[in-house]
């Protein structure tokens, strides 16, 4: 499998789990993290970069 394919793959999955998790934390509101909306926020960026990367990488770097 080519890289390009198996980073859209990684990429695809990684928006799946995105918006089932979102999906969960809108139908249970009072859940949350035991440590701080900084460290949580922080998660979560670098989440959205390297999923945004895997969509990218393809069209930058594949062949």
């Amino acid at each position: 499998m080519s890289f390009k394919k198996k980073s859209r793959i990684i990429a695809l999955i990684m928006l799946v789990v995105a918006i089932a998790f979102f999906a969960f934390t809108i139908s249970h509101p009072t859940a949350g993290f035991p440590w701080s909306n900084a460290i949580t926020y922080f998660i979560y960026a670098v989440y959205i970069l390297i999923m945004v990367l895997l969509f990218i990488a393809p069209h930058k770097w594949g062949k």
